[in-house]
């Protein structure tokens, strides 16, 4: 699905508390890439990989055969062709920021058991029209995209040989329920090529009231404390003109019919 057909399609971010205030006192956190938890973050399919091997014997060793990864044989150990790919894997990490959002609907009770952590989560809901608003820190790019989810092992597609950053537009499909949808910044020399971000990632200012449109509090967390975050909000409320509400989830409530 492109960003044009998805319309109002709602968008999720989920945080812990403290993530919030940062959001909710006007900063959008990109976490560089090489920070996440998933080992294959920027990583490229099997198949590619061994194209690439292929590819890299046949400079070496003279080699003509390239049958794209498959059933390929080789008269070495390999380790050269292994070392240059976790060199460009590591440096492709260091060279992306991104801020992860949920695509869907209503709010998820898989992603609250996630990201809550002993019932200490708050979702934010905005739209994609909204998020498309965000202006893009100056000297740096800015991508919008919806995830594809892949098969590792079996999937070649000759599009990573050209575009750098595409794989962190897919993920293994053991992440499918994420249902992800990223904000990308990366920043280009004046050789057109890509290069480090900072470590810490990067935080950039945006309108917190013409962004979010609701806030939700883990349905596990109590009442009380839910109040004490909406005294939180009443103080920044007066503080920027602004009228944040929070009201803890109905998910797991008696019912009402």
């Amino acid at each position: 699905m492109s960003e044009n057909n998805m319309g109002e399609n709602k968008l999720w971010r989920y945080y812990d508390v403290l993530k919030f205030l940062t959001l909710i006192n006007g900063e959008l956190y990109f976490a560089r890439a090489d920070k996440f938890k998933d080992k294959y973050e920027g990583a490229i399919p099997k198949q590619n990989y061994l194209h690439f091997a292929e590819l890299y014997n046949s400079s070496v060793h003279g080699s003509s055969e390239i049958s794209h990864g498959r059933n390929c044989e080789r008269d070495h150990d390999g380790s050269d062709v292994r070392k240059e790919f976790l060199e460009k894997f590591s440096e492709r990490k260091r060279k992306a920021a991104i801020s992860c959002w949920h695509l869907n609907d209503s709010e998820s009770a898989a992603m609250w058991e996630v990201y809550s952590r002993a019932g200490q989560g708050i979702a934010v809901c905005t739209t994609l029209e909204k998020l498309k608003r965000i202006k893009k820190p100056d000297g740096y790019e800015m991508e919008m995209f919806k995830v594809d989810y892949i098969d590792f092992n079996e999937t070649f597609d000759e599009s990573y040989i050209n575009y750098e950053l595409l794989p962190f537009k897919n993920k293994r499909k053991e992440f499918e329920y994420e249902h992800e949808f990223r904000i990308m910044l990366y920043k280009r020399n004046k050789a057109a090529e890509l290069v480090y971000l900072p470590e810490e990632g990067i935080k950039l200012g945006i309108n917190t009231a013409e962004l979010i449109d609701g806030i939700i509090a883990s349905p596990d967390m109590a009442e009380y404390e839910v109040s004490e975050i909406q005294k939180i909000l009443d103080m920044i409320n007066k503080l920027n003109g602004t009228g944040f509400t929070i009201k803890r989830s109905g998910l797991y409530e008696n019912l009402h019919y």
